[in-house]
């Protein structure tokens, strides 16, 4: 008689199924993370785009003395400096531009600018009938993640 080795059909079927089980049971905290990243992310870019904004104003391109030196714009999905104060709330002709993984609400809105004059001072100023902030408040989430606080 010759002996046959392997696995049975019952215990490849067994193993599957605790595969399965286990990769069921980990799916839920996947999402987390990627949410988590994602809000790390969107907040790392948020920084970048403020600094960029404040480099830009400093520069003073356009030579603003009594308006915006720089804008920031944050629609829904994207995020841009521009030089000067902008007609419209978009990000035409832009300086530096993101597309952020997560929601961005700057000063409680989700379409928003900050506005810098050329000493990089927060300025009152309006973009396409949207009052621009000055407080520099901001809120990011991703599913049940969320990051809250202000941008200087």
């Amino acid at each position: 008689m010759s002996s046959q080795s392997g696995f049975s059909m019952i215990e490849l079927m067994v193993t599957i199924a605790i595969m399965m089980l286990l990769a069921m049971a980990v799916a839920p905290f996947s999402v987390a993370w990627g949410n988590q990243a994602a809000v790390r992310q969107t907040q790392s870019l948020l920084n970048q785009a403020m600094s960029q904004m404040k480099s830009t104003a400093l520069r003073n391109p356009t030579a603003a003395s009594a308006t915006a030196a720089a804008v920031l714009v944050s629609i829904p999905g994207k995020l841009c400096v521009r030089e000067g104060l902008p007609s419209a709330l978009d990000c035409s002709t832009v300086n530096w531009s993101a597309l952020p993984p997560a929601a961005i609400q700057l000063n409680g809105a989700a379409s928003q600018c900050i506005a810098l004059d050329s000493a990089g001072m927060s300025l009152a100023a309006s973009v396409g009938g949207v009052a621009c902030g000055t407080l520099m408040s901001f809120s990011i989430s991703k599913g049940s993640e969320s990051s809250s606080g202000t941008l200087n």
